[in-house]
């Protein structure tokens, strides 16, 4: 009785805050922390440092006074190791059901001069309709950029994954050692200095072969491709092109220095925004300083260069089919060139100069067609998979063989180039499709003829690919097995089809072209570019920023592939 009450010890107001904590192994507790993870430091990239910047944690006591912050050390030692294995085993379930994967790959070097590999992988996701993408890993790379070490780095990294049987193409910029990576070494016959082979007098010695997996070898050799990228490819188109364009560098010159006011003059920014306002950028207008003939001069090189970065939007993308546009976007950019250096416009010299760049960078696809002789050289771009994604691309078939391919000549070759053409693609269709269902990957060649493109007058700014998506239009013979009738039904079908993608289209007819059905989800799921693992290093260079520098690689490493891979944390 005697006693003294607790409540006499504390001062006025404070007995108001004396509140029970949560448990640390309370679900609240735990689901703030998820929250501060998954959504602050990854979704949003906010600083690691922030749960112990005092004003953060005063926020935290507002919204709720029962929950204790979570410590730096805690997330960088226990929390994001977890999440990056919990999302490593899930990419590796995804991994399971798919027949063929699709990658991507690149080096990025950060502000402090550490080089990562990138590694991205791609697939189609057939229960929910869509395209799937992944980074695989953004790891540091150290030593020399060689083809070796980029190779075997790319090795361990699809081995992690057990994807290793599963890749099918590789898709990387022009860059020597990425070509040197992922070129296709055959095995050598080792010799000996006396010009002898080793075993002469007991080749039947079984033991000698034990070594040799003529299997794994035909795997390496049949499933590897590397694919360069359309997107940096096209881009070296226009860099040759502009180099042609010495007429336009006086007009090119004022805009370079208009566009440099706009954001190193404070005095020019407000009086831009006053006369334009403050939601617009060059205005669509003329300058004082500008006289007629410059400003023609840039309308005219925008009508010449628009289709080129329409063509770079519509070949970037990840949730959309972008490898089937690669054939007839390359063959409607050369009907544009030829269009312009027919006519009498002054563009002609810069036309002329990007049109022998596009029949140099993207040869393959106009040797195998037949408008270009063939030159001895590798030809870029002259893999079946291009033709073959087109074909199997509803919006598109076989129509742009009459569109950009052989109607530039007399009518009565136009009809045989172009039969000869189509018969040569069906063929080489019927041919892979076999393959696919007897378990190859793509691997016979096109034997094409057509010659020349369209000539369609050109309107304010040609929209590439929209004379394709109004023809539809198809001839050929069918034959009479189950695979040819099945392709003489697909081309009927997609004469008819009315679905917005051809996935779509392949979800829908799934039962009714089961063979081509296992081409299409092999082909169509390829990207055209790089982009997905360039978009990887962008989102480091957000982590990256100046004042967190000294974020070490391996936290690099993992917050960039917890960033890419959001969907699944």
């Amino acid at each position: 009785a005697t006693q003294p009450s607790i409540t006499g010890f504390i001062r006025p107001g404070q007995a108001q805050q004396a509140v029970q904590l949560y448990d640390a192994n309370s679900p609240r507790q735990q689901e703030i922390h998820n929250a501060i993870i998954k959504d602050l430091l990854i979704g949003c990239t906010l600083p690691l440092s922030i749960v112990g910047n005092e004003h953060f944690r005063h926020f935290l006591k507002v919204m709720d006074n029962k929950y204790t912050p979570i410590a730096r050390k805690t997330i960088t030692e226990k929390h994001i190791p977890l999440l990056v294995e919990h999302v490593k085993d899930s990419i590796k379930r995804k991994f399971e059901t798919q027949s063929s994967v699709s990658i991507t790959a690149d080096i990025w070097s950060d502000r402090t001069m550490r080089s990562f590999f990138g590694v991205t992988a791609h697939g189609i996701n057939q229960t929910e309709n869509q395209l799937e993408s992944f980074l695989l890993d953004c790891r540091r790379f150290c030593g020399r950029h060689s083809g070796d070490n980029i190779a075997m780095a790319f090795d361990e990294i699809i081995d992690e994954y057990n994807i290793a049987s599963k890749v099918s193409y590789i898709i990387t910029d022009n860059a020597a050692n990425m070509k040197c990576a992922f070129k296709v070494k055959l095995p050598q016959e080792e010799q000996h200095t006396d010009g002898s082979d080793a075993e002469d007098g007991n080749l039947d010695d079984e033991s000698l072969w034990e070594d040799v997996s003529w299997e794994e070898e035909t795997v390496l050799v049949r499933t590897r491709q590397r694919l360069a990228c359309f997107a940096h490819s096209l881009q070296l188109v226009v860099h040759d092109g502009m180099k042609e364009a010495k007429s336009f560098s006086s007009s090119l010159a004022k805009m370079s220095k208009f566009t440099s006011l706009l954001h190193t003059s404070t005095q020019f920014k407000e009086r831009f925004e006053a006369a334009f306002g403050s939601d617009r950028s060059i205005p669509a207008a003329t300058s004082t300083r500008w006289n007629i003939r410059e400003w023609n001069q840039l309308k005219d090189l925008g009508f010449v260069l628009s289709p080129f970065a329409e063509a770079t939007d519509l070949t970037e993308g990840e949730k959309m089919v972008t490898i089937s546009m690669v054939v007839p976007t390359v063959l409607d950019l050369n009907t544009h060139l030829l269009q312009i250096v027919e006519s009498r416009s002054h563009c002609r010299p810069l036309a002329t100069a990007l049109r022998q760049s596009l029949l140099k960078r993207f040869s393959g696809i106009f040797v195998r067609t037949k408008m270009v002789e063939q030159n001895g050289k590798e030809d870029q771009f002259n893999q079946n998979v291009y033709f073959l994604a087109t074909m199997l691309d509803p919006q598109f078939g076989l129509n742009w063989v009459d569109l950009d391919v052989t109607n530039h000549e007399d009518p009565v070759s136009v009809k045989k180039l172009g039969d000869d053409l189509k018969r040569s693609l069906l063929d080489t269709l019927t041919t892979e499709v076999e393959a696919a269902a007897d378990g190859d990957i793509l691997n016979s060649g096109v034997n094409s003829d057509a010659d020349a493109a369209t000539n369609s007058p050109p309107g304010k700014c040609p929209r590439l690919l929209a004379r394709y998506r109004a023809h539809k239009h198809l001839s050929h013979t069918a034959k009479d097995t189950c695979i040819s009738s099945q392709i003489h039904k697909y081309f009927d079908a997609i004469q008819e089809a009315d679905t917005n993608t051809c996935l779509e289209f392949w979800s829908a007819n799934r039962e009714r072209f089961p063979e081509l059905h296992s081409l299409a989800v092999k082909v169509l799921s390829i990207p055209a570019s790089s982009a997905p693992v360039e978009r990887v290093f962008s989102k480091g260079g957000l982590i990256m920023r100046p004042h967190r520098a000294r974020l070490s690689h391996k936290m690099v490493t993992a917050l960039v592939f917890l960033k890419s891979n959001m969907t699944l944390v």
